[in-house]
């Protein structure tokens, strides 16, 4: 049996899972800002840029030196394969090809996934509390969406394969960030993910055809170049450095669970509040177990 994480300040943890929730959950809402004039790879092509360049200054100023180390070097090139290269493939077409509602139930499920693959592969016991609370959580995101006026039943095939894909790539890469952190500190797992992600959609940004176009689009206006420097700096960058600790220091299902559900709960809210989603007695009481849900796993924390 592997050893159980280290403990850490609680209330630091608080903070952070915070910090967590509020920028991914706003991203949703930046990002809607940011497809005014940029497709979905140009996107993530500079947002994962902009994480990237931050990352090569500080390798270049010596603050991270990046070591192949016997063992766990094939978990950190696995983590930054899986997020943000292969994941985001299949969650931008799944998404693509299915409704905004079937997407987001497909994606509540990946702390499912993490529990289900840490019990498979990884040897962890599974907590019956820890399964409540997700279950718990995920009933909050179904109800939320299912009984919206905008819930939809595409019936593509095909996309709901390529949502299962990011669902397996999600659930795999909680594990294997967890597995790097064991070795390599949140700096450089981040590090490694961002810069993987900077030239992996470059490449194909390129390969389409857009160039550097999408780059002097970001300067068209105040509201482009801060809803991009938003996804890069806080949502890649920021983000994921906050997630990598959190998987390094907890379980990842628990960890999943909880920047999840607490991410979709801010989404929910943001899109009320600034996008005119429709609301009612479905995002109050979808809202109330999502965050239970949420509650219990970290208790469980």
């Amino acid at each position: 049996m592997i050893e159980e994480k280290t403990t850490v300040n609680k209330s630091l943890i608080f903070v952070l899972f915070v910090f967590l929730g509020l920028f991914w959950g706003m991203s949703f809402f930046a990002t809607t800002v940011a497809l005014e004039l940029l497709t979905p790879i140009q996107i993530l092509a500079i947002r994962w840029a902009v994480s990237a360049l931050i990352f090569l200054v500080l390798i270049a100023a010596g603050k991270i030196k990046i070591k192949i180390k016997k063992g766990s070097f094939r978990f950190l090139l696995l983590t930054g394969l899986l997020q943000p290269c292969v994941y985001s493939i299949f969650e931008t077409n799944g998404i693509a090809m299915t409704s905004t509602s079937e997407s987001s139930i497909f994606i509540a499920t990946i702390p499912c996934a993490t529990l289900i693959f840490g019990a498979a592969f990884f040897n962890r016991k599974v907590n019956y509390k820890v399964v409540l609370s997700i279950i718990i959580a995920f009933a909050g995101v179904v109800i939320c969406t299912v009984f919206s006026p905008d819930f939809t039943l595409s019936g593509k095939g095909s996309g709901y394969l390529m949502l299962l894909g990011a669902i397996v790539t999600g659930g795999l890469y909680s594990h294997s960030s967890s597995k790097a952190g064991e070795t390599y500190n949140t700096l450089e797992v981040t590090a490694v993910i961002s810069i993987m992600g900077g030239i992996f959609f470059n490449v194909i940004s390129l390969a389409k055809g857009y160039g550097f176009s999408g780059y002097a689009a970001c300067f068209s206006s105040a509201r482009m170049t801060f809803s991009v420097l938003f996804l890069g700096v806080c949502c890649s960058c920021l983000c994921y450095l906050i997630f990598n600790y959190v998987l390094s220091k907890m379980k990842p299902a628990i960890a999943t669970n909880i920047s999840a559900n607490s991410t979709t709960a801010v989404g929910v809210i943001s899109g009320v509040l600034f996008a005119g989603d429709p609301s009612g007695w479905f995002t109050i009481v979808g809202l109330a177990l999502t965050i239970t849900g949420v509650w219990l796993s970290s208790r469980e924390a």
